[in-house]
């Protein structure tokens, strides 16, 4: 292994020799936590199908939204590589080095290389699949952003026939597979008999833009010091997206954080308190999972734990996240009732809605059957310099 010195794009340890094609690991993008967590779940998924297939983290640093903190807790072994200056992904295209690329944000330096013809007919290179990045209430324009890679996977399974219905206007739409699923939305696990009975934390799981106004959160607060005065034996741990510092590139900025608002909650119980620990590490104390509009409703389902939506919190009129997201779980029977909540009564998800929106658990071997449908896709061409081909961007 050696350290590959390509003009100020790429820095990774990489073989001295390009490898054969099928032998080339897959790169999985990341650069804040969100696109950091599809790309935990998204490595744990292709090595669930293959254990031999080679998956490497890479990370955009022009994009980099997290933390020392972040990056210590959700990768301690660090990426595996570091894309960086303006040549980052042409000199990856054209490295040899990955057979595929797989992100669930298209930084615009990725899309605009698949929207040069040249590149993107060119042999050789590496497969490019994008999937969503968690509940997108507005995918419209999403899916256009997506209009170039050669793989998009969407859910819920409606959503393919909508992507397909706007392709259809895109001119010149070139090869490109659209298959369902996302690492995060894969068909729920039930937890052992009885797993639940003897956990005791409760989690209220925060987003960064809703409830959006300060009264709204002061409510959902109220909420949770009832919920832990009700029940002296649970702990009601706050879960945060990040502190208060972190984040500031986020494209999702927090307004009112919630540290400093349970700090002016009066009366205060002892048993209510805020956490920052991961996903995964909630999930496997939780007894119940609360939240307003957070993808975090999909970890809890996903999860086997028990899951509350709340969406009648104050001002909730004033959230524009509100009404997309009673619309998504309308069908889910989990649209909770502040009563319901306060009382515990959760009921199971409607197993329709399951099925609609949470994909089988071969992602993994369906997204590299897609990689190998591209290495064999049709027309393909050598690389040429733009100078000679490529004049209309």
């Amino acid at each position: 292994m050696t350290l590959l010195p390509t003009r100020d794009g790429i820095e990774a340890l990489s073989p001295a020799a390009p490898l054969p094609y099928d032998d080339r690991p897959v790169l999985l993008l990341f650069s804040d936590d969100s696109t950091l967590f599809f790309a935990r779940r998204m490595r744990a998924c292709l090595q669930a199908s293959n254990p031999d297939q080679k998956v490497e983290m890479g990370w955009v640093v022009a994009e980099n939204a997290l933390s020392y903190r972040q990056m210590a807790q959700l990768l301690p072994e660090g990426p595996d590589l570091a894309l960086h200056g303006k040549s980052a992904f042409e000199d990856l295209f054209l490295a040899q080095s990955h057979k595929a690329i797989l992100t669930s944000r298209v930084y615009n330096a990725l899309g605009g290389q698949l929207r040069r013809t040249v590149m993107h007919v060119t042999a050789d290179r590496p497969c490019v699949i994008a999937f969503l990045g968690g509940l997108d209430f507005f995918p419209e324009n999403g899916y256009y952003h997506r209009r170039h890679c050669d793989g998009v996977f969407l859910f819920p399974h409606s959503e393919l026939q909508v992507f397909e219905q706007q392709a259809s206007t895109w001119p010149n739409r070139m090869w490109q597979e659209v298959g369902f699923g996302h690492p995060a939305f894969l068909t729920p696990e039930p937890l052992p008999a009885n797993a639940l009975e003897t956990r005791r934390d409760i989690y209220f799981f925060t987003q960064a833009l809703s409830p959006s106004t300060r009264r709204g959160r002061m409510h959902m607060l109220q909420a949770m010091a009832a919920l832990a005065r009700a029940n002296p034996d649970h702990t009601v741990w706050v879960k945060l997206r990040h502190l208060p510092d972190e984040n500031q590139q986020h494209l999702h900025l927090e307004k009112h954080d919630y540290p400093s608002l349970m700090a002016a909650l009066p009366n205060r119980p002892d048993n209510l308190k805020i956490t920052a620990c991961t996903m995964d590490e909630a999930l496997s104390t939780a007894a119940l999972g609360i939240t307003c509009t957070s993808t975090a409703a999909i970890d809890v389902v996903r999860s086997g734990v028990p899951c509350m939506v709340h969406l009648d919190f104050v001002d909730s009129y004033l959230d524009p996240l509100v009404a997309p997201m009673r619309k998504l779980w309308s069908e889910s029977g989990l649209i909770t009732s502040l009563e319901d909540m306060l009382h515990r009564r959760t009921q199971p998800p409607n197993p329709q809605w399951v099925e609609h929106m949470f994909c089988p658990r071969d992602l993994g071997t369906r997204v590299l059957e897609v990689v190998k449908k591209f290495k064999d896709r049709p027309f393909q061409a050598p690389y040429f310099p733009p100078s000679h081909m490529d004049r209309h961007r």
